[in-house]
């Protein structure tokens, strides 16, 4: 879903090349549902015109670019909780 507002988290969007929108994507799961549906607009049955085709395009790219972001945190997380606290002395 396009967010037209600023209600979601900043740091939880990536933004589209249009002017104005926005896609909010806090995770893995969200960012694969917006590439889902940047795909589907410009599917064959799609009556994008070029320039808002290459938009949908655009957008593609800075979710996946999330999309990798989310999954090196993620992988980067369990990795922390493995350690150990520091014993006290």
């Amino acid at each position: 879903m396009l967010y037209g507002t600023d209600d979601p988290d900043p740091a939880d969007t990536v933004s589209s090349v249009l002017p104005g929108y926005r896609f909010h994507c806090p995770d893995i799961a969200s960012v694969d549902l917006h590439l889902a549906e940047r795909r589907e607009h410009m599917g064959p049955r799609s009556n994008l015109t070029p320039r808002f085709r290459e938009a949908a395009r655009q957008d593609i790219d800075r979710l996946l670019e999330r999309r990798l972001y989310l999954m090196i945190v993620h992988l980067a997380d369990p990795l922390e909780d493995s350690v150990p606290p520091a014993q006290a002395a």
